[in-house]
């Protein structure tokens, strides 16, 4: 009996033990988890079409890792750090691939509120699970030098709980999908900024997790600046203003001088159409220093759209001094078929220079609309005009036409000269009545309706 109570302690006594460092080891395990969770801060935009990522590493002084995602109905996403403002900022941006089934990364560097240009110098290296999964396109990096950049002027403030970053999204619709570093962007469509918790992000080194749920929130960062819907306004009033007076005004100048020989409506409303021609243009010259691929002003819409302006001002100068001589001489200068053909040229190659600009600007689509335009607005004029040719020629031809036997022959010229002329009066025959000219053949009544006319108008200016 007592050597079964014995064996019966030894056994309880082992099952402690047993149970104690099973207890320990699992202790151990979860600290060892604990310990290897990889820390970081995660932000997600209020639109939630775009979330970021941070890690700093404890071990380096040089690394970040990062990861970022984006649906793909967004064309681009972009994270600046450093800095709530662009100038000066380090631009983490990815967009999707030239198959669609994977994304590009382009470090970038902004020097204001214009497009980040491309960097060689910052060096970002692709991790595994970076692809196109589940309509998401993911990005897991590690940037070898992200912490400083231009020569050390601006930084990552690892120490700072609140480290100021900018966040923007571009459009939907992938219209850019490319494998160059240095991709084309539109503006962007929202944009805000945050800051972040850097303290918290720091830790055992590696990508940190962003959850995909619907329910996911902010870690270790806060929103602050916010807006949606964004649109370059100055790009969109330029385009408005060259179709209009492209497509609109200048044609239809042209029109009412072919049409009645308005010469003054036609310079009004040419003269109209020269102001905003030069607001427009002022306008595009602002567009072209806000985009990488329009700075250097050597596309064809840039050159095309300066020779325009220049040809404007010289068609404007043109028909102000010929219409000046005109008016003087009521003769035609040799200036008049310059001003013509020039400003046909001029109107062809303001037309083809709109093709030109909507893909410039990333939205080739609206050239389906110039081109509607086009085929309406300019056959319809030339409709109208031969219309109105056709009838005056038949007009005028009916006016020729000799009318049969006429009733009153006094009514025909050099019939009578009226009273105090030198026409000669025929007597009839014997008991035939003599009929009295019209009022309308006398000299005085004629004489005094020549007065009332004014100088005769030329009834063409232009040829």
């Amino acid at each position: 009996m007592r050597a079964h109570n014995i064996v019966s302690q030894l056994a309880l006594a082992s099952s402690a033990a047993l149970s104690f460092l099973v207890a320990s080891s699992l202790a151990q395990d979860a600290g060892n988890t604990q310990q290897n969770t990889t820390a970081g801060s995660v932000f997600i935009t209020p639109a939630r079409d775009l979330a970021f990522a941070l890690n700093v590493p404890n071990d380096s002084t040089t690394d970040l890792f990062f990861s970022m995602m984006m649906p793909s109905g967004v064309s681009w996403g972009a994270i600046g750090l450093g800095s709530d403002v662009m100038e000066g900022s380090l631009i983490f941006l990815i967009y999707p691939s030239a198959s669609g089934q994977g994304v590009t990364m382009s470090p970038r560097l902004s020097t204001g509120h214009t497009e980040p240009v491309y960097t060689p110098d910052i060096k970002v290296e692709a991790l595994d699970g970076t692809g196109f999964f589940n309509d998401t396109y993911i990005f897991n990096g590690r940037c070898s030098n992200c912490r400083t950049w231009n020569g050390g002027s601006r930084k990552v403030n690892v120490a700072s709980k609140a480290d100021n970053m900018l966040y923007a999204t571009g459009e939907s619709g992938n219209y850019l999908k490319s494998d160059a570093l240095d991709g084309p962007l539109k503006w962007h469509y929202n944009y805000g900024t945050f800051t972040m918790d850097m303290v918290l992000a720091t830790g055992p080194g590696g990508v940190p997790v962003i959850d995909r749920s619907q329910n996911s929130k902010l870690i270790g960062t806060v929103q602050h600046e916010s807006e949606q819907g964004s649109m370059d306004a100055k790009l969109i009033v330029h385009a408005v203003i060259m179709v209009f007076v492209f497509l609109g005004l200048y044609p239809f100048g042209i029109f009412v001088l072919r049409l009645g020989g308005w010469v003054r409506w036609h310079g009004w409303n040419q003269g109209a159409a020269l102001i905003l021609t030069i607001m427009g243009s002022g306008l595009g010259f602002a567009v072209s220093s806000s985009y990488n691929r329009t700075k250097s002003y050597n596309t064809a819409h840039q050159v095309i759209g300066i020779l325009i302006f220049i040809f404007i001002i010289a068609q404007f100068a043109l028909g102000y001094f010929h219409h000046r001589t005109f008016k003087k001489t009521q003769q035609t200068t040799k200036m008049a078929p310059i001003h013509v053909w020039l400003g046909r040229l001029m109107l062809v190659l303001g037309v083809i220079n709109a093709f030109l600009g909507f893909p410039l600007a990333l939205s080739p689509n609206y050239d389906w609309a110039i081109g509607g335009l086009a085929l309406f607005i300019f056959p319809a004029m030339a409709f109208i005009l031969l219309t109105k040719n056709l009838i005056s020629k038949r007009w005028n031809k009916s006016k020729d036409e000799p009318k049969g036997y006429n009733m009153e022959p006094w009514q025909q010229p050099n019939a009578q000269a009226g009273y105090g002329g030198s026409a000669t009066y025929t007597q009839g025959p014997h008991g035939q009545n003599v009929s009295i000219p019209a009022m309308n053949s006398y000299a005085p009544y004629q004489a005094q309706r020549t007065a009332d006319l004014g100088q005769q108008q030329s009834s063409r200016e232009y040829v």
